[in-house]
């Protein structure tokens, strides 16, 4: 379902998040795109695109993630560049799906599936982008295009890793998810988070540049997203701050104004050190992700 392009704008002031005055531009463009701009709520703290109408399931069906021409190989290349986080993701979720029926949605190349898979007493995934489905299809995983194709089909936990700032109709599509729970399934979300330490302290130009993009629809704040979801109608909501990246990483972003500092630099990185680091950036709601439990 393609939306208008002040739906966000409609829905953020419908809940009583923003106000039509406290919403205000915030970045003249995306990465991708110099006829969108980034707009930002003063009042909560939310950011979101001035238009959304190039976003649609069929642009994510056409999209074409692999860039290698033998088979197999683009897989490979996905997982371990994603690596860190896959793992990461599946030490947090184990506990959660473990001889449980599990549905992963946007699953991508599908790291999260090998890792969890073994632990689930099922597994499904959805994948709009084709190559994606394809690949794991031959792979034995059992995949949709969409979560409406899986019918007659219910699950304990429903997992989405960065996929819930892509939908154009997050409610719509929350009370979709909500629908394929069982009668005590759990929904488990990562998303990045608005208040971001780059962006709402340090107010990085270069950071703005990079990581404002036409697929991310809306940036969450804490109380945004419990929003979204007590609309859909989900219960028993725990929002969670986490931080992915570390000192090192945001320490480049200074220096060098560009990503990566935290494979680059290191030799600037200790367990404790960005153990501390993420505490201080929780203890300021300043934490670059959102983790989010909730239950039907």
């Amino acid at each position: 379902m393609e939306l208008n392009s002040n739906n966000i704008r409609k829905l953020l002031i419908d809940l009583e998040i923003c106000t039509e005055s406290s919403i205000k531009e915030y970045y003249p463009r995306v990465r991708d795109n110099d006829n969108i701009s980034v707009l930002k709520c003063n009042k909560s703290g939310v950011i979101f695109l001035s238009d959304a109408t190039h976003m649609n399931m069929e642009y994510y069906e056409q999209k074409n993630s692999f860039n290698y021409l033998v088979k197999g190989l683009e897989r490979k290349h996905s997982k371990a560049v994603g690596a860190e986080d896959e793992e990461r993701r599946a030490n947090q979720l184990k506990y959660l799906i473990t001889n449980k029926k599990w549905l992963d949605v946007g699953t991508g190349g599908g790291g999260v599936l090998d890792l969890l898979s073994p632990y689930a007493s099922e597994t499904h995934a959805v994948e709009p982008q084709s190559d994606f489905r394809n690949e794991l299809i031959d792979l034995g995983y059992t995949m949709y295009r969409s979560i409406e194709d899986a019918e007659d089909q219910y699950y304990d936990v429903i997992s989405l890793f960065h996929v819930l700032e892509h939908f154009t109709t997050p409610i719509e599509s929350l009370k979709s998810i909500r629908n394929k729970l069982s009668e005590r399934g759990k929904i488990f979300i990562e998303i990045p988070h608005a208040r971001d330490f780059l962006i709402s302290f340090f107010e990085l130009e270069s950071f703005k540049a990079f990581t404002f993009w036409s697929e991310h629809i809306i940036l969450h704040t804490r109380e945004s997203v419990k929003a979204f979801l007590l609309e859909a109608g989900f219960n028993n909501i725990v929002v969670n701050n986490f931080q992915r990246y570390p000192l090192a990483n945001h320490l480049h972003w200074l220096n060098k104004n560009k990503p990566g500092g935290h494979k680059e630099w290191p030799f600037l990185r200790s367990e404790l050190m960005d153990l501390e680091y993420s505490n201080m950036l929780k203890g300021l709601d300043m934490t670059d992700t959102l983790l989010i439990t909730a239950t039907k």
